[in-house]
């Protein structure tokens, strides 16, 4: 279901598990990976931030 949401261009914020901690992250998709099953996203200051499809917790 939430894979739809990514397919936007639209900014998205992901709230994810890291290490047992629940993090917050806003930017846009920037590619996803699904045989590795890894989302990699973009912020503001042009850093890619990768995140792995398991911990995603929350994306709206």
């Amino acid at each position: 279901m939430f894979l739809k949401k990514l397919a936007m261009s639209k900014p998205v914020t992901i709230v994810y598990d890291k290490n047992g901690m629940i993090q917050t992250f806003k930017g846009r998709v920037y590619s996803l990976n699904l045989r590795d099953q890894i989302l990699s996203l973009i912020d503001k200051q042009q850093q890619i931030f990768s995140i792995s499809l398991s911990s995603i917790r929350e994306v709206y």
